[in-house]
């Protein structure tokens, strides 16, 4: 980018932060923030191919007892709708990562499980993955990192509390 585009990106950076109020600029630095993390993390889980809502899914089964979940269990770790799960399910169980189970007592209910080759793939990945994730975040020291949690732990409890 050309100096004079960079100088004027800030300048107008800068004006914006003197005219917001300090939680719209912590919700723009959390939401630049978790863009950057989820860029390197993506590309990081690209080289298996895989997004990482694929990954999370595969993760959450492959710790899971007996390496089978319900649909609305995964949901609960997933940060998408359940319509946006359905649809990462069919892509893994195209793969021949995952097949859906029926409840034999209630069809209603449907179970994903690991199939060995996604069990497979999860292996090979964790280790790795997670030493991506500890790179990107040792720019803060341990007690920063819990404050963290703590924090965005707050927020959610507040908005869970008030929806």
């Amino acid at each position: 980018m050309p100096p004079l585009k960079v100088k004027r990106i800030q300048e107008i950076e800068k004006v914006n932060l003197m005219l917001d109020s300090l939680e719209n600029q912590a919700w723009r630095s959390l939401a630049r923030t978790y863009k950057t993390v989820y860029f390197h993390i993506n590309s990081d889980l690209r080289q298996y191919g895989l997004t990482p809502p694929q990954y999370t899914v595969l993760r959450t089964i492959w710790r899971s007892p007996g390496g089978l979940l319900p649909m609305n269990e995964i949901g609960k770790e997933m940060v998408v709708t359940f319509a946006n799960i359905t649809t990462i399910v069919d892509n893994l169980e195209k793969r021949s990562y995952v097949r859906r189970v029926r409840d034999e007592h209630d069809r209603r209910v449907v179970r994903v499980q690991l199939l060995s080759q996604g069990e497979n793939l999860v292996k090979r990945i964790y280790t790795s993955h997670h030493k991506q994730i500890e790179k990107l975040l040792s720019a803060l020291k341990e007690r920063e990192l819990e404050a963290l949690i703590d924090y965005t732990t707050r927020i959610r409890d507040r908005i869970t509390a008030q929806e």
